[in-house]
């Protein structure tokens, strides 16, 4: 069990090591090209690559997602009883409280975890986090709400794809297979180590509130995954990604949103920071919870 839990983290701190010393000796990143070519290139390749090699049927799909959206509305209601009580900024703090990394950090887990059919389900949860993070994080710290973010989104568009060949039951031909392939197997490499790049560039102010709500936050979606699990009775692969979904850290867009409409950037800065390493360190637990 430990050997096979350490294959699991390994590539994890190497890839995301190698970008936060990358950071931290200063050389050249830039990160919008990076992630760019990640999550707008990369992303949607290794979504339709992956959707259409597997056996896994859109009903299993759309399942997962609608119940990760469940998922989503117990975050924000969590999220927002929390900052109501602690009487903090709602347009800070909120985002922060309610959406989760699940593409850097959750991707590769899930894959290293659970394999292929755990990586199909996984992303499932991750395009429900993307569109809800974008719309409704976006509108809660900037106060409007821009669905252009969802259309103008090539995530769904690698879906789309996918989909008809789903629908079809036919395998795409062999040199789009073979290259989605080869250009999706870019994107969590690249997802880890823009991870790490990031954290080495985050400062933490205020640390005594950011490690408390980095620990709330952690502790509730995991409660709030296993719940949710027992509830609608999921077993197997599809239990341990939902499970290791709704318990990742705080997802880095929530850092940029409050910096680009000035919701107390440092803070949030914390938060997604210490609770980054926190996860890094109670990860083998989650494993083992789950495996």
């Amino acid at each position: 069990m430990l050997a096979n839990i350490a294959a699991i983290i390994a590539p994890l701190f190497v890839c995301a090591g190698v970008g936060f010393l990358w950071g931290r000796f200063e050389r050249p990143f830039d990160p919008q090209v990076i992630t760019g070519l990640a999550l707008n290139l990369g992303m949607p390749c290794l979504i339709f690559s992956t959707l259409t090699k597997l056996e896994i049927s859109l009903e299993a799909f759309a399942e997962m997602a609608g119940i990760y959206s469940i998922a989503v509305v117990c975050f924000l209601g969590f999220g927002a009883l929390l900052v109501t009580l602690l009487k903090m900024d709602m347009r800070a703090f909120l985002p922060s409280l309610s959406f989760s990394n699940t593409g850097n950090m959750g991707l590769p887990i899930t894959l290293f975890a659970f394999g292929e059919a755990g990586l199909s389900l996984s992303i499932s949860v991750f395009v429900i986090a993307s569109v809800a993070g974008l719309i409704i994080g976006g509108a809660i710290s900037s106060g409007r709400t821009s669905f252009d973010l969802v259309y103008k989104n090539p995530l769904f568009y690698g879906i789309g794809a996918a989909a008809i060949f789903m629908f079809a039951g036919v395998r795409p031909p062999a040199w789009i297979a073979n290259t989605t392939d080869i250009v999706g197997g870019m994107a969590i490499p690249l997802m880890l180590i823009s991870l790490g790049v990031a954290m080495s560039r985050l400062r933490v102010e205020r640390f005594p509130r950011s490690l408390a709500l980095s620990v709330m936050k952690l502790i509730f979606g995991f409660a709030i995954g296993c719940a949710i699990a027992s509830v609608f009775g999921l077993t197997g692969i599809a239990r341990g990604v939902f499970i290791v979904q709704c318990s990742m850290p705080v997802a880095v867009h929530n850092y940029l949103f409050a910096q680009r409409f000035d919701r107390e950037p440092s803070e949030v800065a914390g938060m997604v920071l210490i609770s980054t390493a926190i996860s890094f360190v109670t990860l083998p637990l989650l494993l083992i919870f789950v495996l």
